[in-house]
């Protein structure tokens, strides 16, 4: 009895093993449907991304040229495009409720921000990801029952090497611009995991305070003045020689 108990153990340790390499050794194609699939319904915008590399024996993986549209209403193209995502997970959580992200940078994200009608691109972003957290029953200070589904744990998060640029109506694209500090966030999730709505509502809610820092505010400030001034002077000139011409 004992020899078929240890037998059935073995082949369902096998089984679970050869799901899990399966599982992990088509993370590329699950990831980048995975991205564009949930991604526009948690932020209510385009997303996309290039490429997806997948080592199975370390569990990394890496993300080029990931790409987020702007909310309906804004004329900027994108809300912000990121040159590459590194992600270290724990293969083995795949088969579990929760996946467990140990270690996720993003690196020189290259932001886009537009203010219009009262409100901004990732303020827009953010309510609507703050909404989905709120459908999943997790929004802060609520409590009930959650909806079944996959959890997000990630261990660390790091942000490196940002840009914003200030978009204009009257101005040319990257006229105004600043640095973002680096980001640094652990157990994004809480301790057991959160819904990836909430996941990345806590996310956006960071990077949106280093948006609107006053030291990134006062230096955009200070380049869309110059950019304006040049502007005028530039018209001025244009408009001196034009006299000159007809004289």
């Amino acid at each position: 009895m004992k020899k078929k108990w240890l037998s059935a153990a073995v082949v369902l340790l096998a089984l679970v093993m050869l799901a899990a390499v399966v599982l992990v050794t088509r993370l590329d194609g699950l990831i980048t449907r995975a991205v564009n699939t949930y991604g526009p319904d948690i932020t209510g915008t385009d997303v996309h991304l290039d490429d997806v590399r997948v080592s199975f024996f370390s569990g990394n993986i890496t993300i080029k040229n990931l790409t987020m549209g702007n909310p309906k209403g804004f004329r900027s193209p994108r809300a912000m495009r990121v040159a590459s995502v590194s992600v270290s997970l724990e293969p083995a959580s795949l088969l579990s409720d929760t996946i467990i992200i140990r270690h996720l940078e993003i690196v020189e994200p290259d932001i886009t921000y537009e203010k219009r009608g009262g409100t901004d691109t990732f303020k827009t972003i953010a309510k609507h990801a703050e909404r989905k957290a709120k459908e999943a029953g997790i929004a802060s200070g609520e409590t009930g029952q959650e909806k079944p589904g996959k959890k997000l744990l990630i261990r660390e998060f790091i942000s490196r090497g940002g840009r914003v640029t200030l978009h204009t109506p009257d101005l040319p694209s990257g006229t105004a611009g600043a640095a973002l500090s680096d980001m640094q966030m652990r157990d994004v999730g809480g301790k057991d995991g959160a819904p990836p709505s909430e996941v990345f509502s806590r996310i956006l809610a960071v990077l949106y305070d280093r948006l609107t820092m006053p030291i990134v505010i006062d230096t955009l400030n200070r380049g869309v003045l110059e950019a304006r001034k040049s502007a005028e002077k530039g018209t001025r000139s244009l408009t001196d020689k034009i006299k000159g011409f007809f004289k």
